[in-house]
């Protein structure tokens, strides 16, 4: 994926479609500090398998979920954020709901923690 493609140069600044992005390509962006990782799982499954290193907890059944995960994109609605959970269900209701919040670059994480730990990329197992 190329950088112009995911900071969204050259097109508008809305949002009409969720991409999806794989676990090693979340995990590469992530780590070069190009997008957001958000996690919405909650706590206990947090505390049972970790969180992709880097990504932020924000359950998506917390009342105050956009908020939160606004909050973890640095306020920045443009900013390029990727959602992941258990097995990528829950990751798309995320990334559906941020789109109809006015979000312009939206991910879903193909496979969820399920594809993350399969491909052996890192996990915090004490996330905070």
């Amino acid at each position: 994926m190329s950088l112009k493609r995911l900071f969204g140069l050259g097109r508008k600044k809305s949002a009409t479609h969720i991409k999806r992005i794989t676990v090693y390509e979340a995990h590469d962006l992530c780590a070069k500090g190009a997008i957001t990782l958000i996690d919405v799982r909650g706590p206990d499954e947090w505390a049972k398998t970790g969180r992709p290193v880097d990504s932020h907890g924000v359950t998506l059944q917390d009342p105050d979920f956009l908020i939160a995960a606004l909050a973890a994109a640095g306020g920045d609605k443009d900013r390029p954020v990727a959602f992941s959970c258990l097995s990528g269900k829950r990751s798309l209701q995320a990334a559906e709901k941020a789109l109809a919040a006015g979000h312009t670059d939206i991910f879903n994480v193909e496979g969820g923690l399920l594809a993350w730990a399969d491909a052996r990329l890192p996990l915090a197992r004490d996330p905070s």
